[in-house]
């Protein structure tokens, strides 16, 4: 007995200092018996001054679309950072540069979370100003400037075929620099392809944390969660990340209304709990949003197992798809979700939002 305690003193140690730095999988069950629990429910509301609807004209004027939005404030307005499609051939303007005539990320502004007013497209520079474009961008303040990370094609002859993840940096929310080192993130695990998408950054003590999506291979028909981390203030660069979720994936499709897939993690922390609210099921599978929450930041179980947020009844604006949610927190503390939608299969996405209340 007397030698049996030292050990077991010793696995406890190791568990407190290793474990965010383990696979999800190998400290899931360490986490498991923390005591820590999340909010007893989670609500939406609508907004105060009236219900967003917004969609992009500035490729088809007579047809609005907007998907994949992420929010910040800056200055005194809110910017909404999306994706919009691509000019159609017979009106690609001579004014944009090519780059910017197939998909790429956009900016509106707002002064109430309801009005929304396009500003332009994410404009960037640096050497690599033709190559990523911001689509499904992630924007985030810290360091004191303004992160964007978005997904965008591997470097032309690094042979690789398939989207990674870019990173640029912004004083005024508009124009974005490009860093040293890009594309940042590619994934180097045991059980998906080279690819990443739905770029997520958020805190955990000195790391920023990486959720991105990616497909199982050898099929690449599953679409499912990683994650990574970096030394929270470095200039998050390739050679800074590192990847947890090299065994396993960090979080994949379980639930039959997931079917096919888990994408688009955005994630919030309240009161000690990071809940990650995510897409489940591809758009054509009729996308809904969930939740998971943590205790950690690291390893996330399932809030429950329908979703938090379905698509809406037959007719409405979001009958086929409620889907790509981002999280936002504002300066009074207040959380809002934005999320896209669409009527039918083949119907134009629109952006919406609704205020989130975790009910303790």
């Amino acid at each position: 007995m007397k030698k049996t305690v030292p050990l077991i003193l010793f696995l406890i140690l190791a568990l407190v200092v290793m474990g965010p730095w383990l696979p999800a999988q190998a400290t899931l069950q360490a986490c498991a018996g923390s005591g820590a629990q999340p909010c007893r429910d989670i609500v939406f509301k609508p907004l105060p001054d009236g219900e967003m609807r917004y969609g992009d004209t500035s490729r088809i004027p007579d047809r609005p679309f907007a998907k994949d939005p992420t929010v910040i404030r800056h200055n005194g307005r809110y910017l909404m950072y999306y994706s919009v499609r691509g000019y159609p051939p017979e009106s690609r303007p001579a004014d944009v540069p090519k780059e910017r005539w197939g998909w790429c990320g956009a900016i509106a502004e707002s002064t109430n979370l309801v009005d929304w007013v396009r500003v332009s497209d994410i404009l960037f520079q640096g050497p690599a100003r033709a190559v990523c474009c911001g689509v499904a961008p992630c924007v985030r303040k810290f360091d004191g400037k303004i992160h964007l990370f978005a997904q965008g094609p591997p470097l032309v002859g690094s042979g690789r075929m398939r989207d990674v993840l870019w990173h640029a940096t912004s004083t005024d929310g508009i124009h974005f620099t490009y860093g040293p080192e890009n594309p940042v993130f590619v994934p180097q695990n045991e059980w998906s392809i080279a690819r990443a998408i739905d770029a997520e950054v958020y805190r955990v003590g000195d790391r920023m944390m990486l959720i991105f999506a990616t497909r199982e291979r050898p099929n690449a028909r599953i679409q499912q969660l990683g994650v990574a981390w970096a030394p929270y203030g470095s200039d998050y660069g390739a050679s800074k990340w590192t990847e947890l979720s090299v065994k396993a994936p960090f979080f994949k499709p379980e639930l039959p209304w997931e079917m096919h897939c888990i994408e688009a993690a955005t994630v919030i922390v309240r009161k000690g709990i990071w809940y990650m609210f995510y897409a489940g099921a591809y758009n054509h599978e009729r996308q809904q949003i969930g939740v998971a929450w943590s205790a950690d930041g690291v390893n996330f179980r399932r809030f429950r197992d329908t979703p938090i947020l379905p698509h809406g009844p037959e007719g409405s604006w979001n009958a086929w798809e409620s889907g790509h949610p981002g999280v936002f927190e504002d300066d009074d503390g207040a959380v809002y979700l934005f999320y896209q939608g669409k009527r039918s299969l083949n119907g134009d996405y629109l952006l919406s939002c609704k205020e989130v209340e975790f009910v303790d």
